[in-house]
C-alpha cells in the first residue's frame, strides 16, 4: 500500500485551501437555519466553537486525500473512504459525538482527491477538470450503494431517504461531477464578487442561490419534502429581490433565517456545495 501519510508541499497547499473553505462556509452569516458566528440556527447540540473544533481535528487528513489522488492507482474512493473513516472518528471525539461535518468530509474528500488526480495527469485546477475526476472516482457509486441497499442492517440517513423518496444525495451529486456546483454555485459566487460584494455577502448570496434548487438530504430528513419546497420558494424570492446585492433581499434573507429555525429547517447539505464551490474557486485562482 502506498504511503499515503506523508505529504508534498503541493498537497499542504491544496489542503489549505480546502481548510479555508471549511472555515468560510461556518463563519459566513446571514445563513438561515444553520450554524455561524453570530446564530446557533436550528442546531442545539452545536455553535460555531463546534465547528472550528470539528475543522481543527479534520485537518491533519485534507492533505492525506490529495496525496491518494496522486499515488493510488486502483480504487482511489475506497482509499479516501478509509482515511474519511478515520477522519472521522477523530471529528467526533473531539465534538464529544455531535455529527458537525461528516458530509462535507466525504465531499472535500473526494474534491481533495481529484485535485490530486489532476497532479498525477498534469491536468490544470479548473471546475471542468475537477468536476470530471470527482464522476470518475466516484462512477457507479449510487448503483453500487443505493440500488441494492441491505434492508436488514442499520441504514444511514442517505439510504433511507433513498428508499423513501428517491433522493440520491451528495452521491449523486459527486458522481454526475458536481453540477449544482458548477451550474449553480461557481457563477453565483462570481457574479456576487464581480459585482463588488464582500466574501461574507459573496457567500451568503452563493447560499441562497444553491438552496433555490438543490434537494438537500439534511432538509428532507428533518423536514419531509414540505421543508424542501419552503426552502426553495423563499430562496427563490430572496433572489428576485436581489438576494445581498440590495437592501430588499438582505431583509428577507434575515427574515429567512426566522422561518427556517421555526421550521427547523437547516440546509447543511446546501452548505457542503458551498464549501465546495468556494475551494474550487480557490484552485482556479491559486498561483501557482
Amino acid at each position: 500500500m502506498h504511503n499515503f501519510y506523508s505529504f508534498s508541499p503541493i498537497s499542504a497547499k491544496i489542503a489549505q485551501k480546502a481548510l479555508c473553505s471549511m472555515l468560510y462556509e461556518v463563519s459566513t452569516s446571514p445563513s438561515p437555519g444553520l450554524v455561524s458566528p453570530v446564530s446557533k440556527g436550528c442546531h442545539n447540540d452545536m455553535d460555531y466553537f463546534t465547528f472550528l473544533i470539528s475543522t481543527s481535528s479534520i485537518a491533519y487528513y485534507l492533505p492525506l486525500f490529495i496525496e491518494i489522488g496522486i499515488k493510488c492507482e486502483d480504487d482511489v474512493l475506497k482509499s479516501i473512504r478509509e482515511v474519511g473513516k478515520q477522519a472521522e472518528e477523530e471529528m467526533l471525539r473531539e465534538t464529544e459525538g455531535v455529527n458537525t461535518q461528516r458530509g462535507l468530509l466525504f465531499l472535500i474528500g473526494v474534491l481533495c482527491g481529484a485535485a490530486g488526480v489532476c497532479i498525477k495527469k498534469s491536468l490544470a485546477f479548473n471546475r471542468y477538470n475537477l468536476s470530471e475526476q470527482c464522476s470518475i472516482i466516484c462512477k457507479d457509486i449510487v448503483k453500487n450503494e443505493l440500488l441494492n441497499i441491505d434492508r436488514t442492517k442499520k441504514l444511514t440517513n442517505g439510504e433511507r431517504l433513498y428508499l423513501e423518496y428517491k433522493v440520491t444525495g451528495i452521491r449523486g451529486e459527486v458522481e454526475k461531477g458536481l453540477p449544482t456546483v458548477i451550474n449553480t454555485a461557481l457563477p453565483s459566487l462570481e457574479d456576487a464578487l464581480n459585482y463588488g460584494l464582500n466574501i461574507n455577502d459573496a457567500l451568503s448570496h452563493t447560499l441562497i442561490s444553491i438552496m433555490s434548487c438543490v434537494e438537500d438530504t439534511t432538509v428532507i430528513n428533518r423536514c419531509k419534502m414540505q421543508g424542501i419546497y419552503t426552502m426553495r420558494n423563499l430562496s427563490k424570492k430572496a433572489l428576485e429581490l436581489g438576494g445581498m446585492k440590495s437592501k430588499e433581499g438582505r431583509e428577507f434573507v434575515k427574515y429567512m433565517e426566522d422561518v427556517f429555525v421555526k421550521e427547523n429547517i437547516s440546509p447543511g447539505g446546501a452548505a457542503d456545495l458551498l464549501a465546495a464551490a468556494h475551494f474550487i474557486y480557490q484552485l482556479e485562482n491559486m498561483e501557482e
